[in-house]
């Protein structure tokens, strides 16, 4: 909540940093805070996380920041949904389009949503998503929103290789959903409680492997 001064400028109750924006506000800069911001609360969670602290990560000041951001709440969801958005990017630009190998395009997509979701960015987006949603119910819905269009990324790359002719896929994106979690396996869970820091390429190919075997199984033609 804010109150007024005399000049008509908001105030945060709990803060002495005018909310009022210049009328251009930087686009570079706004990336900035939040690259500081997100490594912040990456450490610290929420609640123990300040502004002040994010501004000085982010090496700007205070005032800066709530120049671009209401709040630390605000500040907190933005910085969870640049994450996402950076990981539905990097997804993205990672797969290829399909080269007719069935077998082959199922691995190297795999093996590329495995390595992202056991990611330290992917697990550090999930841990908060389960630790915030509860109170900011924007983060339970950027996360969904997310994942939703991860099925859709894969879907369209499934529906690539099916116009091949190799595989029989009446539904794109519940075929997505379905490999998406054939592929975590294991590791996306022990990942996601620190008991796995990095996966060796080894290990994400032999549990990719399983996953498309298992995927061929009920969508080969």
């Amino acid at each position: 909540m804010a109150s007024s001064t005399r000049n008509g400028t908001t105030r945060p109750r709990n803060g002495t940093t005018p909310s009022r924006r210049p009328a251009k506000l930087s686009v570079a800069k706004r990336r900035q805070i939040l690259t500081g911001a997100r490594k912040v609360f990456a450490e610290r969670g929420f609640e123990a996380a300040s502004v002040d602290e994010a501004a000085a990560r982010a090496g700007v000041s205070k005032a800066t920041v709530y120049n671009h951001f209401d709040d630390k709440k605000k500040l907190f969801v933005d910085c969870f949904a640049e994450g996402a958005d950076e990981m539905q990017e990097a997804l993205r630009a990672s797969l290829a389009e399909p080269v007719g190998d069935v077998e082959r395009d199922l691995q190297h997509a795999g093996e590329q949503i495995l390595k992202l979701l056991c990611s330290k960015m992917a697990v550090c987006l999930y841990r908060q998503a389960v630790a915030s949603s509860a109170r900011f119910p924007e983060v339970g819905e950027t996360f969904y929103e997310r994942g939703s269009i991860m099925y859709d990324t894969i879907g369209s790359y499934l529906a690539r290789c099916a116009e091949r002719g190799a595989l029989s896929i009446p539904d794109p994106r519940t075929a997505a959903a379905q490999f998406i979690l054939l592929c975590q396996g294991e590791l996306v869970g022990r990942a996601r409680l620190g008991l796995l820091r990095e996966p060796s390429d080894d290990l994400v190919r032999r549990t990719v492997q399983t996953a498309v075997a298992t995927f061929l199984r009920a969508y080969a033609r």
